[in-house]
């Protein structure tokens, strides 16, 4: 790796998913040889819609929200699956509301593996 690199890296969204993590609570380093599937229940967000209505009675612009409640799976090691929920809860504010472990289904498998191995997010509608 150059300076250059390293210096982009510093500065741009990167996130090394195999970066070990020692857990406290485990009293172990994070698993990453083996792939698992867990379903992560997230709490309610509001999101801004497209457009903003104007009131004329008050004078102030409002905005519309939309309730946002989801489950996703995510796909990948226990070390890989940690890394991801840190960049999640970082960049887009994303809390678990309870999570468990699911049955790694085939398609899951193969989406990572074209994914060259790293985590992944399955909406679940």
């Amino acid at each position: 790796m150059t300076i250059q690199d390293a210096e982009y890296l510093e500065y741009s969204s990167y996130v090394d998913y195999n970066k070990p993590f020692y857990c406290n609570l485990l009293e172990r380093d994070l698993d990453n040889k083996k792939v698992k599937a867990d379903e992560w229940y997230l709490k309610p967000q509001y999101e801004q819609l497209s457009f903003i209505s104007y009131d004329k009675s008050s004078g102030h612009f409002n905005n519309d929200l939309s309730y946002n409640s989801r489950s996703v799976i995510v796909v990948g090691t226990e070390l890989q699956i940690y890394n991801k929920f840190c960049e999640m809860i970082e960049k887009h504010g994303w809390q678990l509301k309870d999570s468990w472990s699911r049955d790694l289904k085939s398609q899951h498998l193969a989406h990572y593996k074209s994914n060259n191995n790293l985590p992944i997010i399955i909406n679940l509608i």
